[in-house]
């Protein structure tokens, strides 16, 4: 009898997981799915979800179809707000917005209506690294020149990467860098560079060699620092980490270079379904491996430094969970308080 129950048990759970499956592989026929990108058009996030947009509905059952939205407010924290607040939770709603949303909750939690931890990370389609250019005309090659001569750099909001990364240099390596915040997003920042507005900006190396490559054949450059995982072909170029000896001091460097580590992820609402989470996130690794898109991404010459949900999930709860106290001390430093 007892072999029987165990039996019929078994092949409820085997009906049960087939149907689950079946319904997840059929929730996406006819729907469309919206790619909401938290910065302006023309940007390296706006090529990343782009990209995306176009690629990854192949490996989604269904062939939903697609739209890309930009709102770019706040240095993505308009987007991560609205996903988290007012998307419907069934994972046809995704944003890819500045990595600094959670820095910028990390900061000051209470001045955001989202919290990071519970969204639905689908994956990183590259971590990044950032390196401070200014133009040449500026006669500053290094950052000890940056700390006899001020250049003016262009940023976003406060809280955007654009303006923490230089104000952190200031902070900790002594440099006198003076920035211009309030651009829409990294292209306005790039236009303003062309205007002469400012003279340099924190921007992905791939972004540079993407939307300014005239501006590194012509050798219009001079790179001053490496924000993140430090790049072979920048090996010149000191890492921010390698110039602060303090233990606190690093651990300020350490928080600010989450903007690195998370890098171009995407996420879709809190509360999704176990199991369509899973199938979004396989569809998102079958689209890092789909050769098609290996070509496009490669053709453009962007990075694909990719990592499963499940490792970017994993990060941020733990950045998330004992940030407090090193928080305090990096928003003393970059004039947060």
């Amino acid at each position: 009898m007892q072999i029987i129950k165990a039996a019929v048990a078994l092949l409820i759970f085997a009906v049960s997981a087939n149907t689950s499956k079946a319904d997840e592989g059929n929730f996406y026929a006819g729907k469309t799915l919206t790619f909401i990108v938290g910065t302006s058009p023309g940007g390296g996030y706006d090529l990343y979800m782009r990209l995306l947009a176009e690629f990854m509905p192949r490996h989604i059952p269904g062939q939903p179809r697609v739209v890309v939205q930009n709102i770019a407010n706040a240095s993505g924290q308009g987007a991560a707000n609205r996903v988290y607040t007012q998307a419907p939770k069934d994972g046809t709603v995704f944003a890819m917005c500045s990595a600094g949303i959670v820095l910028a909750e990390a900061l000051d939690p209470d001045e955001v209506r989202y919290r990071s931890k519970d969204f639905g990370w689908i994956g990183t389609m590259t971590t990044m690294t950032d390196v401070l250019a200014v133009f040449k005309t500026t006669g500053v090659s290094s950052i000890e020149d940056a700390r006899r001569t001020p250049v003016v750099l262009g940023a976003m909001g406060s809280t955007s990467a654009l303006r923490l990364q230089p104000a952190l240099v200031n902070a900790l390596l002594g440099t006198k860098f003076n920035i211009v915040a309030g651009y829409a997003g990294g292209n306005e920042v790039n236009l303003a560079m062309d205007r002469g507005e400012v003279q340099g900006r924190t921007n992905q190396w791939d972004s540079w060699e993407a939307q300014r490559p005239q501006w590194i054949a012509g050798g219009k450059l001079n790179y001053l620092l490496q924000i993140g995982p430090k790049l072979p072909e920048l090996g010149d170029v000191p890492a921010f980490g390698e110039l602060v000896k303090d233990p606190g001091q690093k651990a300020m460097v350490d928080l600010l270079e989450v903007l690195q580590w998370v890098g171009r992820s995407v996420y879709t609402t809190p509360e999704l379904p176990a199991a369509r989470l899973t199938m979004l996130r396989r569809a998102f690794d079958a689209t890092m491996t789909d050769p098609d898109f290996i070509a496009r991404i490669e053709g453009l010459k962007l990075d694909r430094n990719s990592r499963p949900g499940e490792e970017t999930q994993a990060y941020i709860e733990k950045i998330m969970s004992n940030s407090d106290v090193v928080a305090r001390e990096f928003r003393k430093q970059v004039g947060l308080n």
